[in-house]
């Protein structure tokens, strides 16, 4: 009867240990905000003079600036197309929409562009 109590707690200690290793952080999606600063990663796509950035939470419109320009040079030799995303991860400041804006309801404006990922590796 000791014996099967001994199972029975090594049982129950073994899978409330394992519940807790599944906080292991997906590359797919960082979300973190230093003042009014985030960082968010996601799929890029630039067409037609609008820019989107699609996470696995939302999507927002992009604010056109001189950094949105440098990401567009800078993938430029990555796409495979016009419509092609690439996955990013970037640092800026999320802004609503104003009323009389059309587009997504909240954009961000780009301050850095943290890292570019390469789907081919």
């Amino acid at each position: 009867m000791k014996l099967y109590k001994i199972l029975i707690f090594v049982l129950f200690f073994s899978f409330s240990c394992d519940k807790k290793q599944d906080k292991i952080v997906s590359n797919k999606v960082v979300e973190t905000k230093n003042n009014d600063l985030i960082i968010l990663s996601g799929d890029y796509v630039f067409y037609n003079n609008a820019a989107v950035l699609q996470t696995n939470k939302n999507v927002y419109g992009i604010i056109i600036n001189e950094k949105v320009n440098e990401l567009n040079d800078r993938l430029s030799s990555i796409k495979k197309d016009e419509f092609d995303f690439i996955p990013v991860i970037l640092k800026g400041r999320l802004k609503n929409k104003d009323e009389n804006d059309e587009g997504w309801s909240v954009k961000l404006e780009i301050t850095e562009i943290v890292e570019i990922i390469n789907k081919e590796e």
